[in-house]
């Protein structure tokens, strides 16, 4: 077979997420969750609920779901008590990176979620509300030891990472656009730049409604964005028409969709319904939160083996990134 009729060898999870991030596209639907909740596995494996969940027993999940993707939490965000132990996600980090030919992410905190943490949920809105004279310090104090902890997790093994900050509901952010223009998104601009400097492609997400600061995200160097939850009103088709082409888009498949029992015919027509729209640029295929316990294996399985073919237009001519 010579150089002009072989075929281009199949790249892995990680090269093809890398190029997704890059602003290209592909011949197929990469596939992956921001969370695979332990007490899911422990669930789909038959484990006591308090068992210890083996790694493999993960790794098995994605490899039957043929996830192109694994993310590693050094944060459940800033409302959940109980959080990972650093360590342990360190190790996870190397655990995937040597074990797998997936793109490993690393979830992190962002700077809205470090105020929460040193101040509680309604003193952060105050402070922010009031324009608080020590929020630009507070802050940048915040992205500097954020900074740090990126230099620690690409060290340790990550490819990317995302950035989790729940600044918004259903109906909007918590806070006044303008207020999050000026004391906010510059410093997450910031912490994305760092990571950038390190070679590590950024993903944003965070709950809620995002519309009223859309605009605002698009002027950060943010390779992709997660979440795009549907009962929030975001869909894939309006984040791609108010996005550039390169932006790579992530989720807006319905967790309580999913809780249902679906055949394979009602999953397709489903996919179609979302992805058609924005088909031949980059995306990844996801819930708008990740798999959490009581969601049925036989409508993961199907919904996973139906991406798998579901019909994807081929990269253009110039196999470059996306105009």
């Amino acid at each position: 077979m010579n150089a002009t009729t072989a075929s281009a060898p199949t790249p892995t999870g990680r090269e093809y997420v890398r190029r997704l991030l890059a602003g290209e596209t592909g011949p197929r639907l990469a596939i992956g969750e921001l969370v695979l909740d332990r007490d899911l596995v422990r669930e789909l494996f038959g484990l006591a609920p308090t068992a210890t969940v083996p790694l493999a027993a993960e790794q098995a999940l994605l490899d039957r779901w043929g996830h192109d993707l694994v993310v590693v939490p050094f944060s459940h965000g800033w409302g959940v008590a109980q959080q990972p132990d650093i360590e342990d996600a360190l190790f996870r980090l190397g655990y995937w990176q040597e074990n797998s030919a997936l793109f490993v992410f690393a979830l992190m905190d962002g700077p809205f979620s470090a105020a929460v943490r040193a101040w509680g949920w309604e003193e952060t809105l105050v402070r922010f509300g009031r324009q608080a004279p020590d929020l630009p310090a507070f802050l940048s104090d915040a992205v500097l030891d954020l900074s740090e902890r990126l230099a620690t997790v690409a060290a340790a093994g990550a490819d990317g990472i995302i950035i989790g900050d729940d600044i918004a509901y259903r109906r909007g952010p918590y806070i006044r656009p303008d207020l999050l223009a000026r004391f906010y998104f510059p410093y997450l601009h910031l912490l994305v730049r760092a990571a950038q400097d390190l070679g590590l492609p950024v993903v944003f997400h965070s709950d809620g409604n995002l519309w009223s600061v859309w605009d605002e995200l698009m002027r950060i160097p943010l390779a992709g964005i997660q979440g795009l939850d549907p009962m929030s009103g975001m869909s894939l088709a309006l984040a791609r028409q108010r996005s550039h082409r390169r932006l790579c888009l992530w989720g807006n498949l319905d967790l309580g969709w999913l809780t249902q029992p679906r055949d394979a015919a009602a999953i397709r027509g489903h996919l179609h319904d979302l992805l058609d729209p924005i088909r031949g640029t980059p995306v990844i295929l996801g819930t708008c939160g990740g798999l959490m316990p009581g969601l049925p294996a036989a409508t993961l399985d199907t919904l996973y083996a139906t991406a798998r073919t579901f019909p994807w237009d081929p990269p253009s001519a110039s196999s470059g990134p996306a105009a």
